[in-house]
Parts: structure tokens; C-alpha cells; sequence
């Protein structure tokens, strides 16, 4: 992923790998990641299961899932699930990762800028 995401034109960014669920699940939930690029094979669990659990918790982070399936099935799963945007594997290329990435960042920042201004205070002691 590393050798795609230097052939980027755009800005920069720092990748961090995690390689196990819980690991995963924990670094999503802090809310310090612009963006979760997310393998379906994660050896103790599937990217989807993580995903449903990410979302189920409120994260922020949104998720592109990465997966060798091509099954429709696996899309929509992906995509009712709260990914961002599902990718399959084979069809990865530096300038069609950078897209998803940009779009996928740009329409989170938007939407919680949305939500921000949607949300009413609470009211106060009265």
C-alpha cells in the first residue's frame, strides 16, 4: 500500500499499518486518522465485522474497504455497513486510490460540518 500511496501527486500522507481487529478497532475509535484504509482479511475477524462495529461506536474515521472479492454481495455489505467507498484489490492504481481518498475525506469533513450545525445545544440548568 506504502509504494502506491508515494506515487500520490497530491499532499503527502503518513501511513500507519495495524495488523490485528482489536488494534484496528482501537485506532479507528480515537478519532486521529483522516482516513481507514481497510483490508476484508483481518485473520481474527473481517474487515466488514469491524466496520459494522467502527460505525456501531459512533467513528468519525471514514472507512475504504480493500478486498480481493469481486460478489456484489460484499459491496452492499460494505456500503450499508458505513464504508466510504469499497475498492477491490485487483483494480488499485495510485491515481484511482488518490480520488476515493480525497473524496472519501472531503465528504466526511462535510458531513460533520453538516451535523455540527444541525445539532441543537442542550439545554442548560434552568
Amino acid at each position: 500500500m506504502g509504494m502506491l500511496v508515494e506515487k500520490f501527486s497530491g499532499e503527502p500522507y503518513a501511513l500507519e499499518h495495524v495488523a490485528d481487529y482489536a488494534g484496528g478497532l482501537q485506532r479507528l475509535l480515537s478519532g486521529g486518522y483522516a482516513l481507514c484504509l481497510l483490508d476484508y482479511r483481518l485473520g481474527d475477524g473481517n474487515g466488514l465485522e469491524l466496520l459494522r462495529e467502527a460505525k456501531a461506536k459512533l467513528c468519525p474515521t471514514p472507512i475504504i474497504l480493500l478486498t480481493g472479492d469481486t460478489h456484489e454481495e460484499t459491496d452492499l455489505a460494505a456500503m450499508e455497513g458505513g464504508a466510504a467507498d469499497f475498492i477491490v484489490k485487483r483494480d488499485l492504481k495510485p491515481d484511482a486510490l488518490e480520488r476515493a481518498i480525497d473524496y472519501a475525506i472531503k465528504t466526511a469533513e462535510a458531513l460533520n460540518k453538516l451535523q455540527a450545525k444541525t445539532k441543537k445545544p442542550e439545554p442548560g440548568p434552568g
